[in-house]
């Protein structure tokens, strides 16, 4: 009979050499990872927050009726400043400045006499931010684009084109703007420009506003890791884009809302006693657009109250369905729309107007 010899057990590693051993291969894996993700530069992009110079924006507050409203401080200057290295497209100047001058009227662009010439046809853009702008040169905004365009439909007539959009605005806001200062101008036509975040208290736009443009306090582990630094700026890249869309839905449910049509239903009134035209601008929310855009639901409830207050509306949202939203951006930590995007909205605008408004 054959012998047959029989191996001993193998002892088995104890457990915590196994901990040990599984511990080191999961850190030179992410050591290995950290090394690629800095060599192939994939970690995120960090840009210095946006500023306003030389001391934040000048507002100076005045009351028009039972509200209390922020106003430019007429005949001053003040600038946008932007990281250059996000400026892509070659758009900003070297030191990633953007000026915006304020008239003695309180609006952005040259003088302005408010006395209205003979045989001049007068517009009026009321509105945010966006109208005003923001992080867009004085003659690439959709107002002056669109002076430009019916210039050349309306040869021999002076057309002006009033820019009276201010940051952080509402619809209460600009309405009373309205009945304070730009009543007076006589204007032909009233382009209200609504966005999406309209219903919203100016004070949490403008809170919102600093947050996202505030720098991130990171981890200690995020300041050594870039892998852990992505997570952690996406994570309140995140955060921070959800509270805005769900605020933003929100002030639809509020009375705010309630007020904000009664506002647009005393434009309308306002309109035909003095004869001027008056449209409201529905601008899209830069997001989304080459896909599942957020927000179409609320499209149609402006929409909607548009027309049971009798105005005209314009729902820009067709004019940027589909193009990619970081092309229309600003700067990539600022999603107002850039000139690409004005220009966009001062050809519908003059194709609104018609060749003889």
């Amino acid at each position: 009979m054959a012998m047959i010899e029989i191996e001993p057990p193998r002892r088995r590693r104890p457990i915590w050499k196994r901990f040990l051993f599984a511990l080191v291969c999961l850190l030179a894996t992410l050591g290995i990872a950290e090394l690629g993700v800095r060599l192939a530069g994939l970690g995120p992009r960090v840009y210095v927050p946006r500023r306003f110079l030389p001391a934040g924006v000048p507002f100076t507050f005045i009351k028009e009726g039972s509200i209390s409203f922020p106003v430019y401080q007429p005949n001053v200057v003040f600038s946008s400043a932007y990281d250059p290295i996000g400026d892509d497209r070659g758009y900003l100047k070297p030191d990633g400045k953007v000026a915006y001058r304020i008239n003695s009227s309180g609006f952005r662009g040259g003088p302005l006499v408010i006395e209205k010439p003979p045989a001049a046809f007068r517009v009026l853009c009321l509105g945010d931010s966006l109208t005003f702008g923001e992080g867009v040169h004085e003659e690439d905004t959709y107002p002056a684009r669109l002076e430009n365009l019916l210039r050349g439909s309306l040869k021999g007539r002076t057309v002006q084109v009033i820019n009276a959009g201010v940051q952080g605005y509402g619809t209460r806001e600009e309405v009373a703007l309205f009945f304070d200062r730009c009543a007076k101008l006589q204007p032909d036509v009233v382009f209200l420009g609504f966005f999406l975040n309209d219903a919203t208290p100016f004070g949490e736009t403008v809170r919102q506003n600093d947050e996202r443009s505030r720098e991130l306090p990171l981890s200690g582990l995020a300041r050594i890791s870039k892998i852990w630094e992505t997570i952690e700026r996406r994570k309140r890249a995140a955060s921070l884009q959800n509270e805005y869309f769900e605020t933003t839905r929100r002030s639809f449910d509020t009375e705010a809302w309630q007020i904000a049509k009664q506002l647009l239903a005393m434009m309308q009134a306002e309109s035909k006693k003095s004869g001027f035209r008056f449209v409201v601008v529905l601008l899209p929310m830069m997001w989304g657009l080459d896909g599942d855009y957020p927000f179409e639901g609320l499209h149609a409830r402006i929409a909607d109250a548009c027309r049971s207050a009798g105005c005209e509306i314009i729902d820009l949202l067709p004019v940027f369905r589909g193009r990619r939203p970081e092309s229309l951006w600003v700067h990539p930590i600022d999603q107002h729309p850039n000139e690409i995007a004005h220009e966009l909205i001062a050809r519908s605008l003059a194709e609104a107007l018609g060749p003889n408004p």
